[in-house]
């Protein structure tokens, strides 16, 4: 892959921060000057690399996910046999549910009330982390013996679960068990697969 360019680079350090000013003050208090401030240019020049805030904003969204489809991949990369584990331990640790990441998501979610854009960029996001799921699934036995839709239906699932498990633990992190939570996962999974698959050879 080519080396970025200097425009390339600069959007991304504007990205990065608004990514942190968001999570420090709130996407309502990350205005222009703010994020120039952080990136370390004058507020005039961020118009020279988005046409306005709510471009920035939707860049912002696809490069958080990109964050994350990255760091999954690497672990999952990394963790040879012992992938189907990893993949779902990443997704109920600090790398998918903490301060930060949800903090942003939820900021994500209330701009794509009014931003149609930004609702979009969420959507695509959520295609991702089910097709990530589905791939990772692949590597459980009984899973790809599946069909479509069943497939589909568990990698639902699995993120509908974990999207309220983040929720509960940004209410109350006290509420919920992440260690047991992803045990319970693993044991819908399972379920599922062996239910699944019985009823299809029946």
């Amino acid at each position: 892959m080519g080396r970025k360019s200097k425009a390339d680079e600069r959007r991304i350090q504007i990205i990065q921060a608004f990514y942190h000013s968001v999570v420090e003050q709130g996407a309502a208090n990350a205005s222009i000057r703010k994020i120039a401030t952080r990136a370390g240019v004058q507020p005039s020049t961020l118009h020279h690399y988005f046409s306005n805030r709510e471009e920035i904003i939707e860049e912002a969204v696809t490069w958080f996910a990109e964050q994350c489809f990255k760091e999954f991949r690497t672990r999952m990369a990394a963790a040879g046999s012992a992938a189907p584990d990893t993949g779902l331990e990443f997704i109920f640790s600090n790398g998918m549910i903490g301060d930060a990441h949800t903090g942003f998501f939820l900021e994500c979610c209330v701009v794509a009330r009014q931003n149609p854009k930004v609702r979009q960029t969420l959507a695509e996001l959520f295609n991702g982390f089910r097709e990530a799921i589905t791939t990772h699934l692949e590597l459980m036995p009984g899973f790809s013996s599946l069909a479509p839709e069943k497939k589909q239906l568990l990698a639902a699932t699995v993120v509908a679960i974990h999207e309220g498990i983040e929720l509960q633990w940004f209410a109350d992190p006290e509420a919920v068990d992440l260690t047991k939570t992803l045990e319970t996962t693993r044991n819908i999974i399972r379920f599922f697969i062996d239910t699944a698959g019985n009823l299809s050879a029946g």
